[in-house]
Formats: C-alpha cells, sequence, structure tokens
C-alpha cells in the first residue's frame, strides 16, 4: 500500500503557465498585496498541503513586460505567509552565491524560530544577469565554482548551526569563507538556542547534475527533482539515495515538480488548460525552450522528431539547468513526440505537465511512488490563486478518501520533515 505523501506547493507569483497573469478573473495587480497570500497561505493549509515553496533568483528573472514573475522578495513575502497559518511549511530560495554563511544562518534561524520551527531554505547557486556584478563577480563564475562554493557555504552555515546548538566558539577556514567567533559573540539570541534542533531551518536543493545529488547527498533533507518519466526518476532517486548512504546519512525526500491543471473532468482541465496557455505572449514558449538547449530556432524543425532535433541542434547553455534540459529531452524520447508535441509539454517549464481529473492524477502519484520515483510531490498551479483552489476543491477530497495526505499532528514542521527521511 502507498504510504502517505509529502506535498509541497509552488505558489509561483501568478502561476507558471506563461499566460497566468493575464487568467480571466484574475487581478494582475493582486500578488503584490498581503491578502492574495493570506488566502493562499489558508487554502493551501486547509487544502492540508505541508509546505508553500517561492522559488527566487536575485533580481528579475524575466523581462515584466512579456511575463512578469518572482517578483517578490521571498522571505517577506513567506513572513506573510507564516502569520497567517499554524503548520503550514515555508520554504525559500537562497542563492549561496549571493550570500554570507554566518550572516545567513543568523537570519534564518530567526526566520524559524518566528514561525514556528516551519522554515527551510532551498539551496540555489544561480546568480544570473544585472545581479551579477551586484555581488562583485565581474562574469558568472561557472558552474563548476558556484557548486564548490555552494559545498563549503553548507559546510560553514552548518558549522556555525551546530556552533549555536553546542554553545561554542565557531571555526571555519576554508577556500570561500573563513571565520573565527568566540561563543560569547555568536549573536544568536539564547532563547533559540533553546530551540534546536528543531528551530534549525531544513534544508532543500533541487540541483539535478551529478554535482547537484552530490550536494543534495551531502547536505539536504528534501530535493525538488525535476522528472518526466518515472523510470528514469527511480534510478536518479536510487542513486541519491545511495549516495546519501555512502555518506552515512539518510537520504533526502525526493519531491518532484508537477505543472497542475485540474478539472472535475478530463474535458474541463483541457478547456482550462486553453483558456490559459492561449494568453501567453506569442512565441514565448519556443523562445525559451530554445535558449534552455542552445538551439538556433531558425534551424528547428516543428514536425521532426524532438529526440533527434534536440541531439542535432543543442549547444551547450551553461546557464541552463541541466536537470531541466535532462528532463525535457527525456520526455520527448521515451514519448517519441515530435517538437511541437513536446513544446506544449514545455509549457511545464521542465517539470512533468498534468492536464486532466482529479483522480488520473492521485492515480499517477501513486504509481510513481509505489515505483520508487519519489517521497511526494512539489505542485506548481498553471494560475495562482485560481490553480490551488482547484487542487484544495478536487484533489484534496481524493487523497484523504484514499489516505494518501500525510498528517503530521502537531509537530513542527522541520521535526516532521526530518522524521519523515527515516
Amino acid at each position: 500500500m502507498t504510504r502517505p505523501l509529502v506535498i509541497g506547493a509552488n505558489v509561483y507569483d501568478y502561476g507558471t503557465d506563461a499566460g497566468a497573469w493575464r487568467a480571466p478573473g484574475e487581478d494582475p495587480l493582486r500578488i503584490f498585496g498581503a491578502d492574495f497570500w493570506r488566502d493562499a497561505a489558508r487554502t493551501a493549509e486547509d487544502a492540508g498541503i505541508h509546505a508553500i515553496f517561492l522559488a527566487d533568483t536575485p533580481g528579475l528573472a524575466s523581462n515584466p513586460a512579456i511575463r512578469p514573475s518572482r517578483l517578490l522578495e521571498p522571505l517577506a513575502t513567506l513572513a506573510t505567509v507564516a502569520a497567517e497559518t499554524e503548520h503550514l511549511g515555508i520554504i525559500s530560495t537562497v542563492s549561496s552565491s549571493t550570500n554570507d554563511p554566518v550572516e545567513l544562518a543568523r537570519r534564518l534561524l530567526t526566520v524559524s524560530a518566528f514561525s514556528g520551527s516551519r522554515f527551510g531554505w532551498n539551496v540555489v547557486t544561480g546568480v544570473t544577469g544585472p545581479a551579477i556584478t551586484d555581488f562583485g563577480y565581474e562574469s558568472d563564475p561557472g558552474r563548476e565554482e558556484r557548486y564548490s562554493r555552494a559545498e563549503e557555504f553548507v559546510e560553514a552555515y552548518s558549522g556555525f548551526v551546530d556552533a549555536v546548538r553546542d554553545d561554542t566558539d565557531y571555526l571555519h577556514e576554508g577556500e570561500y569563507f573563513g571565520d573565527s567567533i568566540r561563543r560569547a559573540d555568536l549573536g544568536v539570541d539564547p532563547a533559540i538556542r533553546a530551540l534546536l534542533p528543531d528551530v534549525a531551518p531544513l534544508i532543500v536543493q533541487a540541483g539535478g547534475s551529478p554535482r547537484g545529488r552530490q550536494l543534495a547527498a551531502a547536505s539536504a533533507e528534501a530535493v525538488f527533482a525535476a522528472e518526466t518519466v518515472k523510470e528514469i526518476a527511480a534510478d536518479n532517486r536510487r542513486d541519491l539515495r545511495q549516495r546519501a548512504a555512502d555518506l552515512g546519512r539518510p537520504a533526502p525526500l525526493v519531491l518532484p515538480g508537477i505543472h497542475l491543471v485540474v478539472g472535475s473532468t478530463e474535458e474541463e482541465a483541457e478547456r482550462r488548460f486553453e483558456l490559459v496557455h492561449e494568453r501567453g505572449p506569442d512565441g514565448y514558449v519556443l523562445k525559451r525552450f530554445t535558449a534552455m538547449f542552445g538551439i538556433d530556432g531558425s534551424r528547428l524543425d516543428l514536425d521532426a522528431p524532438a529526440e533527434d532535433e534536440i541531439r542535432r541542434l543543442s549547444g551547450d547553455p551553461s546557464a541552463a539547468p541541466i536537470g531541466f534540459r535532462k528532463a525535457i529531452a527525456a520526455y520527448g524520447a521515451a514519448g517519441n513526440l515530435t517538437v511541437r508535441e513536446l513544446l506544449r509539454y514545455f509549457a511545464g517549464f521542465g517539470h512533468q505537465l498534468f492536464v486532466g481529473s482529479p483522480e488520473r492524477l492521485v492515480d499517477i502519484m501513486t504509481d510513481w511512488v509505489d515505483a520508487g520515483a519519489a517521497d511526494g510531490f512539489n505542485l506548481l498551479f498553471d494560475t495562482n490563486p485560481w490553480g490551488l483552489r482547484e487542487f484544495a476543491e478536487h484533489v484534496t477530497p481524493v487523497l484523504r478518501t484514499r489516505g494518501l495526505l500525510a498528517d503530521p499532528g502537531d509537530q513542527p514542521f522541520t521535526r516532521w520533515m526530518r522524521e519523515a527521511r527515516r
């Protein structure tokens, strides 16, 4: 029997679909107000969702005149979510390339204490676009340097949290960071130390490359995975679990992303997908697809097999996430899709796209967990808050009827997630 699932929600501002901010009946300015986030928080908690996750980049993620996204600083936004809820976990992206590990540890311990031990941070390495020079870089440091820094960053961060917990001096000397702090000068209130380990923020990782999986095995407690093919997802989860075992750690929970378009019936969901998707900017999905694979769009044959075209034309887009590229290419190959067919699926931006009924969605979730491909899922809705409300209305009852929605009880979110790994 399938064990209960861990369910997270990536409330991606307006929604994941490029046309989300133009969805009928939605106010495109509402995300800038606290009421939007209070509504999302209450809906998610009432739906039995375990955590809200906000992705972020240092700086605007895209041209807001074309497709506005990631417009709000996540820690400030999540403070509103925490204040509105009692049990809902809150998880924010934080870049190891644009922070200091000691300063971040002090700040996040405070955030976690404020939330009642419900906070986690998703370790990313990215620093892109105009933000590069904001943080002292002359150019993109490159994937290898960013991961080297991230590995040491998490080590230095964790060492500081341990020093606070044990009330000892802190010492770290490495290639990127170095600090020596006496126990009396750690700068964390003793009341926070008394709440450890529960108040220690959950560490999440999302990299799909071998280097990213190694970082996850060494430090993460949950992984947001980009997976589109069940068998490949199961292989990657086994690899991650073996890496963690080799390091003497319990494996992190693996939560693949699903871009959801749910309706009470298959037909209703399909109408909903078309209604939102047709409002996206002309050519946006194709441009994003070709940029991810480093492809010259003028040479792309939309009616050719996607696997052949990706192999023929792909360059080396070093800034693009390896996990997303692999997931999309694998889906095209597994389904023998044309480029045109894959572009529809690419509306999921690297995560598996689901358009359909709640019963079929829960069947797929169950199948993936039973196959060892997932411990739960991180959900991305086509539009917000419409998609989140649809999930609460249609999918949550099915999960509860089948006994598939885990109940953390009154445990702090961080403690429950750590115990779920065992």
